[in-house]
């Protein structure tokens, strides 16, 4: 199956070919054909399985390139995923030779600047629901005119901290508009809450598995003081090309950065309270190789999409499943082999098993051995 045979136009095609892509994945043969034909849909599935052209590809079929007017909203939990959007949105109208503008709308920005580039008459506005929502009020957006409104990372979009912005965006728009709602997972509470919008929504689609196979999990047995000295041998021994780290507390981003810096290593850290010019910077390094190694917490783990990730390094273990999933999601995509390594003590290894059941994976337990990463053998495993 191609794209063409689900609907979408030669135009788009043509532009994906451009980037490399041929066949739809199985999230985008399910979404594109449903919102091609109006309908709301809740659409789960996994990491880098191709949510965001799943919805930007009918998108662009859906919008009339005449009328200068917004027509489509896309909401996003994060900046940096707002930002990826967009770029994404931009990269496939030229690809395409297709007409479609989009703005990047988030706050931290200036507004000014915002309103300025809106007498463009975008059709597409993605962005974070309470810069959209300030220039909704301000009667910069025109939110009547809007047919479809796409909400991505739904489950923290719809979280008890971003749901009244979400919905304030939504009741500013008609009646008659389409939602389209996805994520990587998806509570009950979310779906819900996500029902409260829609009309007679498409159920949950997508991939069941909820961790690409593609991914090998496994789990070194330190203690905390030792972090640093694995992290060190693991580059040194396995050379990755780009590697994530991700700690629990994000006060300790940037002093985990700067130790890696002091041995030679080159490594960036992203944080909420950075700048968000000194975040691009660091995000634009890490991407173009200058930094092989991006300090993060759970705030940057969504939406956080860069090619050949090959190691993920979970220094303290994830509070939460979900939080785990969404980390091993920046590597292994695209059906490459990707590696996450979690460091626990004797007292958290209970977590491993608690989160290979409940993900439906396996943790292998390994260690450094002259540079290679090695599996444990137990004491009963000898001869």
């Amino acid at each position: 199956m191609n794209f063409t045979d689900i609907g979408i136009s030669k135009e788009i095609e043509n532009g994906l070919l451009k980037e490399g892509i041929t066949n739809p994945t199985e999230i985008q043969s399910s979404v594109i054909p449903q919102m091609l034909e109006g309908k709301d849909i809740i659409a789960q599935s996994q990491t880098g399985s191709g949510k965001t052209l799943a919805y930007l590809c009918p998108l662009f079929m859906k919008v009339d390139c005449n009328l200068k007017s917004t027509q489509a909203i896309v909401l996003t939990p994060t900046h940096e995923l707002a930002a990826q959007v967009y770029h994404e949105a931009k990269k496939l109208a030229e690809k395409s030779n297709i007409g479609v503008k989009s703005i990047l709308i988030i706050g931290g920005a200036n507004i000014t600047r915002q309103i300025d580039k809106l007498k463009e008459k975008p059709q597409i506005v993605i962005g974070s629901s309470g810069r959209i929502l300030e220039l909704i009020k301000k009667r910069k957006i025109k939110a009547y005119t809007v047919k479809t409104i796409v909400i991505d990372e739904a489950d923290r979009m719809l979280d008890d901290a971003n749901i009244q912005s979400v919905e304030d965006v939504v009741k500013t728009t008609l009646k008659e508009r389409q939602m389209v709602i996805l994520s990587a997972s998806m509570t009950k509470k979310a779906i819900q809450r996500a029902q409260m919008f829609m009309k007679e929504p498409e159920n949950v689609i997508g991939d069941t598995n909820i961790m690409p196979e593609t991914i090998e999990h496994c789990f070194i047995t330190c203690e905390k003081r030792e972090s640093l000295v694995l992290i060190r041998k693991i580059m040194a021994g396995l050379k990755p090309q780009k590697m994530i780290v991700f700690v629990n507390n994000p006060m300790d981003i940037e002093v985990l950065a700067e130790k890696l810096r002091y041995h030679g290593l080159k490594a960036g850290g992203i944080y909420g309270k950075a700048h968000k010019f000194e975040r691009k910077t660091v995000m634009d390094a890490f991407r173009e190789g200058r930094i092989n190694i991006l300090v993060a917490s759970d705030i940057g783990a969504r939406g956080l999409d860069f090619d050949n990730v090959e190691i993920v390094i979970n220094i303290d273990i994830p509070e939460d499943p979900v939080f785990y999933q969404h980390r091993a999601g920046r590597t292994g995509r695209g059906g490459k082999h990707g590696l996450v390594i979690s460091f626990v003590t004797r007292n958290e290894k209970k977590w491993i098993s608690q989160y290979a059941n409940k993900l439906g994976i396996s943790f292998a337990e390994k260690e450094m051995i002259y540079g290679k990463l090695t599996d444990v053998v137990k004491k009963h495993d000898k001869i």
